[in-house]
């Protein structure tokens, strides 16, 4: 007897759990199949002929924001928010994908021959082109599927493109050595599978609606606000890099893009709250948008509880971390790191305001946001680059981050949820001070003062995330 209550009582904490964070988390670490790929890819290949095939993927990557348009976005949005309605513009949102590929497959080739792409390197653009347009075809379906909150499905289902796309690229480069036919490889299996993804979805949900050109015209525009903020995005994390290339000496750039990597690694974790977030977000705000300080409750102590710690953890290891990854050489980018790494929860808080704003239809305001964002990132650069280098750029990465998040906090407090921003200020606040301390433990904090200050940090987010008091001072709002 009482090994099947313990049975029962464990089979309810299961059920309890809430796995769709863990589902897409399988999701994202499917991205190490497509490293392994690149990494494959360039031992096979050489430097040389590797340089071809990821110059044209950084090319097409870039020219895919127009194809794009924010539409998988809007299209995760709108089915979260009513999940009939919003899957029938699953074909239309795939014609318009379609359509804007035209425009970008003609201005291809100018712009190709400009970078100096020519024959083969040519046939590869264009290739890479359609590669993008079939994982943009994807990213539209993976859209319906998040919306429905089918993440098992979603999880299994870029499992198996991945799996496949390696092993059909892996084993055609093997036999053939031919980069032309390992891309061409490449698009046939994303297509192969879209089609299939479609025709399941086809019999689990109604993907059809009247199509018209008006119909076309106005889903543009709706999306026009998240095609921006994609351009922007891009630009923002982009725009380091290339100024310090630009404008700082050797070796500065690369020592950035180290440490900047090491970050990217620890960002999935966030990233993979917020792919669920923003559905419930938007669900909740289309059906009950009393409960969504709740969700905001919910999503936060998430953010909080897995991701802090995985930062304090990292913080006293950067300087192995480094070693370990890049070796000695890169030493110097540990100055970078050090503060990067509690950037990461800074850019954990913007990112959440950013799915936030979207799911509750204020998309409009992030524009400016970020304009102003990119602006004070440029501007922060060209005057910290010259005198700090690599280290420079990680600082005014961490001042434009700060600043993009106090002005969401301000937008979001107009819009009606001023308990809810003037809470999270605090988290926000309390949770930069506390990741820093290990970096600044690096540079001669006494570690009794650096355990207290990280003690006393947690003592503060766990007062200002109790759900007593949080239900006390913003899911009331």
């Amino acid at each position: 007897m009482a090994l099947i209550e313990f049975s029962s009582h464990i089979r309810k904490f299961f059920n309890r759990l809430d796995w769709s964070y863990f589902y897409a988390l399988l999701g994202e670490g499917t991205l190490a199949l497509t490293f392994v790929l690149y990494i494959i890819l360039a031992r096979e290949l050489g430097p040389e002929r590797y340089e071809i095939f990821a110059a044209a993927a950084a090319l097409a990557a870039i020219l895919s924001l127009f194809i794009n348009f924010g539409l998988p976005t809007l299209l995760t949005r709108e089915v979260a928010s009513s999940p009939k309605e919003g899957a029938k513009s699953t074909i239309k949102f795939l014609l318009l994908e379609v359509l804007n590929t035209l425009p970008v497959l003609v201005v291809l080739l100018p712009i190709a021959h400009l970078l100096n792409f020519q024959g083969e390197g040519l046939i590869i653009c264009y290739l890479m082109i359609l590669a993008e347009l079939c994982r943009n075809a994807k990213q539209l379906q993976r859209g319906v599927l998040k919306g429905m909150g089918w993440f098992r499905t979603e999880t299994i289902s870029v499992s198996i493109e991945r799996s496949a796309v390696v092993l059909c690229t892996v084993a055609t480069l093997l036999l053939t050595k031919n980069l032309v036919w390992v891309v061409a490889t490449l698009v046939i299996v994303r297509l192969l599978e879209n089609l299939c993804l479609l025709y399941y979805l086809s019999r689990k949900v109604n993907i059809w609606s009247e199509i018209s050109f008006r119909s076309l015209v106005s889903s543009l525009r709706i999306a026009f606000p998240f095609a921006l903020i994609g351009v922007l995005w891009v630009i923002y994390y982009q725009i380091d890099v290339v100024m310090l290339k630009a404008i700082a000496p050797t070796g500065e750039a690369a020592f950035y893009s180290a440490a900047y990597r090491i970050m990217e690694i620890f960002s999935a974790l966030p990233r993979v709250i917020f792919y669920v977030a923003f559905t419930r977000f938007s669900r909740t705000y289309a059906t009950n948008p009393k409960q969504l300080p709740l969700q905001v409750y919910k999503t936060n102590r998430l953010l909080i509880c897995s991701v802090i710690p995985i930062l304090l953890v990292t913080g006293f290891m950067q300087t192995n971390l480094v070693q370990v990854i890049y070796g000695n050489d890169y030493l110097p980018s540990v100055k970078s790191l050090s503060i990067l790494i509690p950037n990461i929860i800074v850019a954990s808080f913007g990112e959440f305001f950013r799915y936030f704003l979207s799911g509750i239809g204020q998309e409009k305001y992030l524009p400016p946001i970020l304009i102003g964002a990119v602006i004070t990132n440029i501007a922060a650069n060209a005057i910290l680059i010259p005198i700090l280098g690599a280290t420079g750029a990680a600082i005014a990465t961490l001042f434009s981050e700060l600043a993009f998040v106090l002005i969401a906090l301000t937008v979001i407090a107009k819009t009606g949820y001023k308990k809810v921003a003037k809470t999270l200020r605090f988290v926000a606040v309390i949770s930069l001070l506390t990741t820093a301390i290990p970096s600044l433990m690096l540079y001669k904090l006494p570690p009794i003062i650096g355990i207290g200050l990280i003690i006393s940090g947690i003592a503060g987010l766990i007062l200002l995330m109790r759900y007593d008091h949080f239900k006390r001072n913003v899911i009331t709002d």
